[in-house]
């Protein structure tokens, strides 16, 4: 299905849920007809306790003709899932179904029969507010809270009708934003794939949209900060509109961008950084961020999670051995576009540069662990977060400016990831060989000795050409 068609069944989803009152008793007795040839789901969300942090989830399942239905928790990198309380499960006449747990699934004997289910989610979790808070990033607070799907639904292992609805009602009076589109309180996601990285804002956020090279840019922004709302959605725009003018369009046509404090900072921890997840990110800031700061290379949190749009979503990482390349070009790549986008100077990049350069090779694991080895799953251990960001940046550096040396600056290698998206063919994911066979047909050398001498190599010769690759 295009995107054109997607939008238009979307349309006729909101519109009808704009227009027409679908009243539910209880969670557990409700009549709804299905001419669907798919099941079709319906989440609502509710607030169950306020000092707690807990959610309550009902969902209803309408349409499904096999006798039992398997619900499974989103595993994140690490592996951690939602730890669902209370989980129960009952028929279309309020009588209660046997539900029990199977290989980590929730599974409902519902015979066959339309069912809803219900259970709680604590959010207030031992790791909140550890180093890797990104295994939670889900936020509920007095003003305001925001919601990422996986780390409060359940998602059924069964084939389901486009149009998931997804109804959030946290603190009434709540304005709601969300990464798909909504009216009111009632949020319609595409599909499963998109369900657990679905966001919802609500609560004192400030929203600004604008609309880039097709693309609805949403900026949900809490609390107070150095500069305005107005300067930094301006940055974000400036940068986001750089980006998609080097691909010529944009893989989403919504995305909601969220920026707030960052709770974990100073020692060990990252004093700011972004998470991206489909058509979300997550900016998590240093609130002492000066305002001076939004014309520097700190913006460059905002390039690199915007990017990882085309190298990390739309063709990710074959495997934990490519990470160099999906955060290192990105890396790279984020400051070539704040360059352009006349966010930094040529001084300030230059600046950055070599201070990439110089953190490198102080790296305490660069003399032991390859660029190629490096990863990011552990944000306890700084030092290998930054071998994996500087290696890589400074890996990607040196094959921009060997690109450009084999074919005479016809080159670079934002040519070679978007040759690498033809060559795949709709399939997400790339590795080395990708790589390499996408230069080879740009008319690049055979670059499979250089590779492994840069990444799968210990302190590699080759890397960070003495000029920028830019210039």
């Amino acid at each position: 299905m295009n995107r054109a068609m997607q939008k238009g069944i979307l349309a006729a989803t909101l519109l009808g849920a704009a227009s027409h009152m679908i009243v539910f008793a209880c969670c557990s007795s409700f009549g709804i007809g299905s001419a669907a040839r798919e099941p079709f789901i319906l989440y609502s969300l509710t607030l169950a306790d306020a000092r707690l942090s807990v959610v309550h989830v009902c969902g209803t399942i309408v349409g499904s003709a096999a006798r039992m239905a398997s619900l499974r928790a989103f595993a994140g990198v690490d592996g951690t899932r939602l730890e669902p309380i209370g989980f129960t499960a009952a028929g279309p006449d309020g009588e209660k179904l046997d539900a029990r747990i199977a290989d980590g699934a929730w599974v409902v004997e519902n015979g066959g029969r339309d069912f809803t289910f219900e259970y709680d989610v604590a959010l207030t979790i031992e790791n909140r507010y550890s180093p890797d808070v990104r295994g939670m990033m889900t936020f509920l607070g007095d003003d305001r809270c925001r919601i990422l799907g996986k780390d409060v639904l359940l998602i059924p292992e069964i084939p389901v009708a486009s149009g998931i609805m997804v109804d959030v009602s946290m603190r009434p009076q709540w304005r709601l934003s969300a990464s798909s589109p909504h009216v009111r309180n009632r949020v319609v996601v595409p599909d499963l794939a998109e369900l657990p990285f679905t966001m919802t804002v609500s609560g004192e956020y400030r929203i600004f949209g604008r609309s880039i090279g097709g693309s609805e840019i949403v900026l949900a922004i809490a609390g107070s900060w150095s500069f305005s709302d107005e300067e930094f959605f301006d940055v974000v725009c400036r940068i986001v509109s750089e980006e998609i003018s080097l691909f010529g369009s944009c893989p989403r046509a919504r995305y909601l961008i969220v920026c707030d404090g960052n709770p974990v900072m100073g020692g060990s921890r990252f004093d700011y950084y972004g998470i991206h997840y489909g058509g979300s990110m997550i900016l998590l800031l240093d609130r002492r961020l000066d305002r001076s700061e939004l014309m520097d290379t700190p913006m460059a949190i905002i390039a690199h999670e915007f990017f990882h749009n085309w190298n990390g979503e739309a063709l990710g990482a074959a495997g934990r051995g490519f990470l160099w390349f999906t955060e290192g070009v990105t890396n790279y790549i984020s400051y070539h576009v704040l360059r352009e986008a006349n966010v930094i100077t040529h001084n300030q990049w230059e600046s950055r540069r070599c201070a990439i350069s110089e953190r490198y090779h102080a790296n305490p694991y660069a003399k032991r662990v390859t660029i190629g080895e490096a990863g990011n799953n552990d944000m306890g251990d700084k030092d290998m977060i930054n071998l994996l960001y500087d290696g890589g940046f400074l890996a990607a550096e040196a094959l921009d400016a060997r690109l450009r040396g084999d074919t005479g600056g016809r080159v670079t290698l934002i040519d070679v990831l978007k040759r690498m998206y033809e060559n795949a063919r709709g399939s997400r994911t790339a590795d080395e060989d990708s790589f390499l066979a996408a230069a080879s047909q740009l008319g690049a050398d055979d670059l499979a000795g250089y590779v492994r001498a840069l990444v799968h190599t210990l302190e590699p010769k080759p890397l960070a050409p003495r000029a920028s690759s830019l210039e």
